[in-house]
């Protein structure tokens, strides 16, 4: 599961240090292995919920996400305007810390004390 949250962490970054289209093909093949973890990620929401309430509970998921990441775009444009490499950067920025909170806070089940 940490990995695919690298791989998150790092595609932005891979994006703006890219520095010609061997460079692209590379930060796209990091952007790819994000999807590793979609299975992971669904069963960590799924796992959490009642199982009668399981499906409202993905809907769920996917209705909040997508209001939290919807003024990403505005954001984004903004910070844009500052220099083209920033929104990159800030994301690369956030996904590391994501992934070092979750890396701190979350224990994976089956893996031995």
């Amino acid at each position: 599961m940490v990995a695919t949250f690298c791989a998150f962490a790092l595609f932005p970054l891979a994006i703006v240090s890219a520095r010609g289209f061997g460079g692209l093909v590379i930060a796209f093949i990091i952007g790819g292995l994000r999807e590793i973890g979609e299975p992971a990620r669904k069963a960590m929401i799924v796992d959490f919920a009642k199982p009668q309430l399981r499906a409202r509970s993905v809907g769920l998921y996917y209705l909040l996400r997508s209001l939290a990441i919807t003024p990403a775009a505005a954001i984004g444009g903004l910070l844009w305007r500052v220099a083209p490499q920033t929104p990159f950067i800030i994301a690369g920025v956030f996904g590391v810390a994501g992934t070092f909170l979750f890396t701190i806070t979350v224990r994976e089940k089956g893996i031995a004390d």
